[in-house]
């Protein structure tokens, strides 16, 4: 984990913006798109570490996030445009991607707007487009996730983890680790959160339909949820199984929002199984 906790920040130019990203790790490159306010330094540097033991791992902080300069785009289409030349610039040919939560919607619309650029996709705590059946974050995610700035332990348990005492105790854990890191960026403003929150209301919303359309990926695709997520219930991670034609399923108990910061170490190897076992 130190080499994680150690890592260096670095500037890429994208569009005349600075792109704040960190790459730890070799093997193929597995690039990772985060959450609603979430910034290079959100992910949890256990869970980093164990994607690290095969992947060259690429986080990064999309425009407005973090130490990344510029304004957010206010649609997942343009979040996602802005990984694809982010991507090329790095000069990636293939790549496999990971997007948690509001990064799972920028993953679906990656894998359908730039398919030739990914390999294979990891959703993690996250759900489909608009539809009868999906269910939508819950108000009391809400009125953590974008209303409270400077969130402390117990509301990182009411939107990342279990509510429990064990909850509380990973929530800690987690935190802990996070905050080990040696460079620090600035946390995501509210205006990018806003921008965040109308993109992310478009895109359930979109005229492009995209509950029916994720059924044209054809790319390998793990889905990956958990039974108490209030963000993106599991029922999400089942309706993303059941459109996406190559996909396979992962629900762990006794687990909710964060369940990979949780699990690193048992995620991380479920992520590297579907990645490189035939």
């Amino acid at each position: 984990m130190k080499e994680v906790i150690n890592s260096d920040v670095n500037f890429i130019e994208i569009r005349g913006i600075q792109v704040a990203h960190r790459i730890i790790g070799e093997g193929s490159p597995l690039i990772l798109f985060n959450r609603f306010r979430g910034t290079i330094n959100d992910w949890d540097p256990a869970f980093i570490s164990s994607l690290a033991k095969k992947n060259k791992v690429v986080v990064f902080d999309n425009f407005g996030v973090g130490a990344t300069n510029g304004k957010s785009e206010d649609s997942i289409e343009g979040m996602a445009s802005i990984a694809f030349d982010f991507i090329n610039q790095l000069g990636f040919e293939k790549v496999n991607i990971l997007g948690w939560s509001m990064g799972g919607l920028v993953a679906q619309v990656f894998l359908l707007n730039y398919p030739n650029l990914v390999n294979k996709a990891i959703l993690v705590g996250t759900g489909p487009g608009g539809s009868e059946q999906t269910e939508y974050p819950t108000e009391r995610f809400l009125a953590v996730a974008t209303k409270v700035y400077d969130m402390k332990p117990e509301d990182h348990q009411t939107v990342f983890f279990t509510e429990n005492q064990k909850g509380i105790e990973n929530a800690i854990a987690s935190l802990s680790r996070i905050e080990k890191y040696k460079t620090k960026v600035q946390p995501t403003q509210p205006p990018t959160w806003a921008a965040q929150g109308i993109a992310t209301k478009n895109f359930f919303s979109s005229d492009k339909n995209y509950f029916t359309k994720i059924k044209e990926i054809t790319h390998p695709v793990l889905v990956a949820g958990s039974k108490e997520d209030i963000a993106f219930s599991d029922k999400n991670s089942f309706l993303l199984y059941k459109q996406i034609p190559n996909s396979q399923l992962l629900i762990y108990s006794n687990a909710a929002h964060a369940f990979h910061h949780q699990l690193p170490n048992i995620f991380g190897q479920a992520v590297e199984d579907f990645l490189y076992k035939k």
